[in-house]
């Protein structure tokens, strides 16, 4: 008897200790006013993280005042510091790289103008100044940084067009390379070798093709290759990996023609010149788990519809919004990660006071009646026609995991609840630790995690945003600003903003608006 409760006692052990757990290590605090504009907090890897804003103060023959602040790991400052900005100035986008943040601005708003670029040194807060000369009148769209190039992409007169600056150069240069009328670029990044990718829907004969070029960042092109797609589908979007094993693979949704909902997912693996390309669709119906986020009648529903489909040789067609925003190397294959929304376009009134447009929108403005914001930094394309929604719900995450020559392994998601965005964007990131992949994202007052092992789920949960004081509550939570992000290693962060009263000072000034960042990890 003894002997039979020793082992069960040990099972029991040995089961709650592989329950993974998420735990918050630390949290920073910045306290701010209502009227304050929008943050941006962006990880820099090991270096820790950078916050930066413009304050919305103006100095009299100074400029306005943007701040800056470095956090080590350990949401530690490092440095604060201030950057003066000519009033004038368009704030145009930001990247971070070789551990450096670069901050674009224009002289003003028009399309043909000259430009600044800010670079500042995450260790130490150095900062240079950059004015360059522009004769270009050009729609920027996307931005990223390659060696000491800073590679810009954009529209002239509905053409799409790379311009590339070299640090310490005067002006901006075209890079060469035809591109077709109307054509639309769908993605831009860089290589781990010094090159980088430009991927565009392109109109052909009947359809549209995908054509990936690949450049040295003078702007010499080092390849070119046209990938020819089904034309009885509508490529909607795509993204692009690095070069894995000598390829370059792109995945992205597809649809009907003239429809903006998509109806699966397609993968390419880019082969040499001469060699033939790998490519592969997978309808949503295909996938175990895309259904999920519907709730469990809903799906066995839509199944048993598939299924019965499929016994009389027809395929079952089901239309969605994704956007697909992860495409990597995963050990012997590839991951996707996307997510299942939806655009939102009703008036939005005063839910928040607080405003990713900036420049001093508030309580009684009817900011939210525009357009959706776009940052031009990797913005969604006009395949995904959002371009007139005011903000975007978002439903699952779904992630599938390929082998090395494009095949589906499995799948999994992650159910979605209470996130709303100003600009679409990914929520969900993810981490793998151990073989098994770690899931985050950023609800309201919750941190919500999923652990999986391939289509099988070890843990799921929601934690409460950890404070600093027990005795502070979140008295309000600001929605459409914030996330949950990869950090390093096995860390994340999550921030946002919270209005938070301390309840043991009920008669002084306990109420403070932060902006809050806390680090997390998953632990077993």
């Amino acid at each position: 008897m003894k002997r039979s409760l020793l082992i069960i006692f040990l099972t029991v052990g040995v089961s709650f200790s592989a329950i993974s757990q998420l735990v918050q290590t630390k949290r920073y605090e910045l306290e701010k006013d209502n009227t304050d504009n929008y943050f941006n907090v962006t990880s820099v890897g090991e270096k820790g993280l950078v916050i930066f804003r413009d304050t919305d103060e103006y100095r009299r023959n100074e400029g306005d005042v943007w701040q800056v602040i470095a956090l080590d790991t350990a949401l530690v400052e490092k440095w604060n510091n201030e950057l003066l900005i000519d009033s004038k100035h368009v704030f145009k986008g930001f990247e971070q790289n070789n551990e450096m943040l670069y901050l674009l601005f224009s002289e003003d708003e028009a399309a043909k103008s000259n430009y600044q670029l800010v670079t500042i040194k995450v260790d130490d807060g150095e900062t240079k100044r950059y004015d360059i000369k522009n004769e270009i009148s050009i729609e920027l769209s996307h931005l990223i940084v390659v060696n000491d190039f800073l590679i810009l992409g954009g529209y002239v007169r509905y053409s799409p067009t790379l311009i590339s600056y070299s640090l310490g150069d005067d002006k901006l240069e075209v890079i060469p390379g035809f591109f077709k009328d109307r054509s639309e670029i769908i993605d831009l990044r860089e290589n781990d070798n010094g090159t980088f990718n430009i991927l565009t829907k392109e109109k052909a004969y009947q359809g549209y093709d995908l054509k990936l070029r690949t450049y040295a960042p003078e702007g010499d092109i080092l390849f070119d290759k046209t990938i020819e797609t089904d034309r009885d589908l509508d490529v909607m979007d795509g993204k692009c990996t690095g070069f894995v094993d000598g390829n370059i693979a792109i995945s992205g949704t597809y649809g009907k023609t003239v429809s903006t909902y998509s109806q699966g997912i397609y993968f390419v693996i880019v082969k040499p010149e001469g060699q033939k390309d790998v490519v592969r669709y997978f309808n949503y119906s295909a996938l175990e788990h895309f259904f999920d986020y519907m709730g469990p009648k809903r799906s066995e529903r839509i199944k048993r519809k598939i299924d019965s489909k499929i016994s009389k040789g027809k395929e079952f067609r089901y239309s969605s919004r994704l956007n697909m925003h992860q495409v990597q190397q995963d050990s012997d294959g590839y991951l996707l990660v996307a997510e299942i929304y939806n655009p939102q376009y009703e008036k939005l009134g005063s839910r928040s006071i607080y405003s990713p447009y900036a420049y001093g929108f508030g309580v009684d403005n009817d900011f939210y009646s525009s357009a959706a914001r776009q940052d031009y930094v990797k913005r969604p394309g006009g395949s995904s026609q959002v371009q007139d929604a005011n903000h975007f719900e978002y439903l699952e995450s779904v992630i599938l995991k390929l082998n090395g020559a494009g095949e589906l392994q499995w799948d999994n998601s992650f159910k979605i609840e209470d996130v709303e965005t100003f600009s679409l964007e990914p929520v969900v990131d993810l981490s793998k630790s151990k073989g098994k992949f770690n899931l985050v994202y950023k609800s309201e007052e919750n941190i919500n995690y999923k652990v999986i092992n391939q289509s099988e789920t070890i843990t799921k949960a929601q934690e409460r945003i950890m404070l600093d004081d027990e005795a502070d509550v979140i008295k309000s939570t600001y929605d459409g600003v914030g996330n949950a992000r990869h950090w390093y290693g096995d860390y994340f962060y999550v921030w946002g903003y919270h209005k938070i009263q301390n309840k043991l000072n009920p008669e002084g000034d306990n109420r403070r608006n932060v902006l809050f960042v806390n680090k997390i990890t998953i632990e077993e």
